[in-house]
């Protein structure tokens, strides 16, 4: 049930996701490491391809960018044909909500969504950043149901904690992207 990243171990994008991701768990050290190999291959692997932070379709073949859209879609008693689509949407709303708490905090500030749907529980004013955190653990609470229990679950409990690693692999990228920009000035002969 869970797809193998298409970049080889080797790749030097992978290597300096696992340098970002080592980072990452030095200020927040883990006990499972399986949980920062999922982190690595199911989220920074994947989702460096940008179609696939929307790869949740519509039975029109939509990419999906609405949390509630998302929900209907993985939801058997609605949209979701199957079990096993149901576990694919829950575990792509888990995956994506860190990601994008993680690495894009600032977007979704910017963003509007339509009203907060937890549960039986309709919020319409919630924040967006505050919807994906509770969305996320209650998608990865789900996931484990079906597959995967302890990883899910594990994910799902220490949601916050994952976040913050994510938080310090958009730091640490971000650095490497501002050394390599100060080498090439340097290279060119520019000083601004």
């Amino acid at each position: 049930m869970l797809n193998a990243t298409r970049i080889n171990r080797s790749h030097p994008l992978r290597q300096l996701f696992r340098s970002a991701l080592d980072f990452g768990l030095k200020h927040n050290p883990l006990e499972k490491t399986e949980v920062a190999d999922y982190i690595e291959e199911q989220i920074l692997c994947e989702f460096i391809q940008t179609e696939n932070l929307y790869k949740i379709r519509d039975a029109d073949g939509n990419g999906l960018e609405d949390m509630a859209d998302m929900l209907d879609e993985g939801n058997v008693l609605l949209n979701a044909q199957s079990f096993e689509r149901e576990f694919q949407v829950h575990k792509h709303i888990g995956d994506y909500t860190l990601f994008m708490l993680g690495m894009f905090p600032m977007t979704l500030t910017t963003r509007k969504g339509r009203e907060f749907v937890l549960g039986r529980l309709v919020v319409p004013d919630a924040s967006l950043s505050d919807h994906y955190m509770l969305q996320g653990q209650r998608s990865y609470k789900i996931a484990a149901e079906f597959t995967h229990g302890d990883l899910f679950l594990e994910l799902s409990s220490n949601f916050p904690l994952y976040k913050s690693i994510l938080e310090f692999v958009r730091i640490y990228l971000e650095s490497e992207q501002n050394r390599a920009v100060l080498k090439t000035k340097e290279i060119i002969g520019g000083t601004d």
